[in-house]
């Protein structure tokens, strides 16, 4: 189709419908899904700790709602502050980002740090960035939640977000459909 047929297309098709299905929340409960987008943000929290905030996105690709797309609650990645080395070392702040590469299978690479005069050495974890690269088309199962809110103009709104339970079963990289 040449860019005039494009252009002429927008001015001569007015008809427009509306689908129902389209418009229901997409109800609660587990979908196997795979992940076709991220959406990240540095952040700062009210305390002032600061980090990254990355919400895959996903879309549904099995059952009545296949299609549909839904957006990750968010999984956060703190920052921590430096220790004498420089290193960036935080604890449980960052357990439920762990948990999340650890559920996509994402290798972790060990640090291990000497210890001063009295402390033994320690076995650290290096926590990746996620980049779409890293998790874009994985195969996934998700579990959607209903997310209740209050909009600028006072109307009580329900919005579905998602939540990465596993990569689907028989696929060890996500790639598979199983």
């Amino acid at each position: 189709m040449s860019d005039i047929d494009k252009l002429l297309d927008d001015f001569d098709d007015e008809d427009v419908y509306y689908d129902p299905e389209m418009s229901t929340i997409i109800p609660e409960g587990s979908y196997p899904a795979k992940i076709i987008g991220l959406y990240s943000k540095k952040i700062t929290t009210k305390r002032g700790g600061r980090g990254m905030l990355y919400k895959p996105k996903y879309q549904l690709n099995a059952g009545k709602y296949e299609g549909r797309d839904v957006q990750d609650a968010g999984v956060w990645r703190f920052y921590g502050t430096k220790d004498e080395d420089g290193r960036r070392i935080t604890g449980g702040s960052n357990a439920g980002y762990k948990r999340f590469l650890d559920k996509l299978h994402i290798p972790l690479q060990k640090l291990e740090l000497d210890g001063n005069s009295d402390a033994e050495s320690r076995v650290v974890l290096k926590l990746p960035a996620i980049t779409t690269d890293l998790i874009l088309n994985k195969s996934v199962v998700i579990s959607v939640a209903h997310e209740e809110w209050t909009g600028m103009n006072g109307n009580r709104n329900i919005s579905a977000t998602a939540t990465l339970v596993r990569l689907r079963n028989g696929s060890v990289d996500g790639q598979g459909d199983s």
